[in-house]
């Protein structure tokens, strides 16, 4: 078989590229599961812009803000005026975007394993299983994006994820928390490396954590902090698990594959999440493969688009992120202590962006000097 494009994964990232590109080229989507959206995997919290307007109806509901929870006991209470983000059905979101991909006519591909794919000098090829057979794609431009595990990215050679989190979440009725606000847990015996969740989603909250460089798996601290009372009457209604990569190396591209998503790590540093950078990302990238095959551009552009758009917040959110990490559990109690001064949090109420957070960081500083305390070379780095 042969294509223009072909897309390996049927995610956001790549239903969104696919669906952008199919409008004037011949496009391929290769998705390895028999349904998009499953196995679910991702928490669900995104701001609107994240969400296409004809995904809407994927919305569960929104929240007014957020709780940050010390392993000390000091809460910060953050709520904006308006709604800021939303929850959503990520099967039902990721079902939407696929088929309007299909829609727009990129030709799917169902439980389509794609075991590599190898550069020639004027296209690609790509070996797969379907439909019980090993078969061969051939296409001018391939867009990676199939996750963490990406094997367009070991077959590209680039670079690999800076750190890997290892994710675990159930869906739980009856939690004692405010619906409308998401709860956030710090504390090195809670989730080391990252931080718990507790995210009102409709009928349901999604109870979850992540942890990087720990000691025991998830499931481990899982288990000791559902055993908080917030969660003791609560019922277990489904579980998932996955892995989220951060840290995005200088570039996606290599020859004809460009990386998208969670594939080229644009997950989010300090929040892990990836929704919003995904289907950017496909935007972007269907940009620079459209005005590559129109003598435009050259693929390379996608990279500066990216760093132009989310690229500069993501590598100064994981500088943000490796001062998180040289906290102990009193000093990350005193800072959110800062950040509960009042002009501090008026700042974080009216101008906090979970889509850009680090974007507030210098702002931050000026109003609070103190928190220079933590990590001076990185932090005068954000400056």
């Amino acid at each position: 078989m042969r294509a223009e494009v072909l897309v390996v994964g049927g995610g956001p990232a790549g239903s969104t590229a696919a669906r952008l590109l199919a409008k004037d080229h011949d496009v391929i989507m290769a998705e390895e599961h028999p349904l998009p959206g499953e196995p679910m995997h991702c928490a669900g919290l995104v701001t609107q812009r994240g969400v296409p307007r004809f995904a809407e109806h994927s919305i569960l509901k929104t929240v007014r803000g957020v709780k940050f929870h010390s392993s000390l006991g000091y809460v910060l209470t953050l709520e904006a005026k308006g709604s800021r983000a939303c929850v959503i059905d990520r099967r039902q979101f990721d079902s939407i975007l696929f088929h309007r991909a299909v829609d727009a006519g990129a030709a799917p591909m169902v439980a389509a394993q794609v075991r590599s794919v190898h550069e020639l000098r004027t296209e690609a090829r790509a070996e797969m299983r379907f439909e019980g057979q090993l078969q061969q794609a051939m296409a001018s431009v391939v867009i990676g994006a199939d996750g963490h595990r990406s094997v367009c990215r070991r077959s590209a050679r680039l670079p690999a994820p800076k750190h890997m989190l290892l994710g675990i979440q159930v869906d739980m009725k009856d939690v004692d928390t405010d619906p409308d606000f998401v709860e956030v847990f710090f504390g090195r015996a809670v989730a080391p490396g990252f931080f718990a969740w507790a995210i009102p989603a409709g009928d349901a909250t999604r109870v979850g954590l992540c942890t990087w460089d720990a000691q025991n798996t998830p499931a481990a601290y899982l288990k000791r902090f559902l055993s908080r009372k917030e969660f003791v009457r609560a019922k277990k209604v489904s579980t998932a698990s996955g892995r989220i990569p951060i840290g995005a190396g200088r570039s996606a591209v290599s020859g004809r594959i460009l990386l998208v998503g969670d594939a080229a790590c644009h997950a989010k540093p300090l929040s892990g999440g990836g929704v919003y950078t995904a289907v950017k990302g496909g935007e972007l990238c269907a940009r620079a493969v459209s005005d590559f095959f129109d003598g435009r551009g050259d693929l390379g552009a996608y990279d500066r688009l990216c760093r132009d758009e989310f690229g500069r917040e993501l590598a100064r959110a994981f500088r943000v992120r490796k001062v998180f990490l040289n906290l102990t559990d009193k000093k990350l109690d005193k800072a959110l202590r800062i950040f509960g001064e009042p002009k501090v949090k008026g700042l974080l109420e009216e101008h906090g962006d979970i889509d850009y957070p680090a974007s507030l960081s210098s702002a931050v500083l000026k109003l609070a000097p103190k928190l220079a305390q933590f990590s001076p070379q990185i932090i005068e780095s954000l400056l």
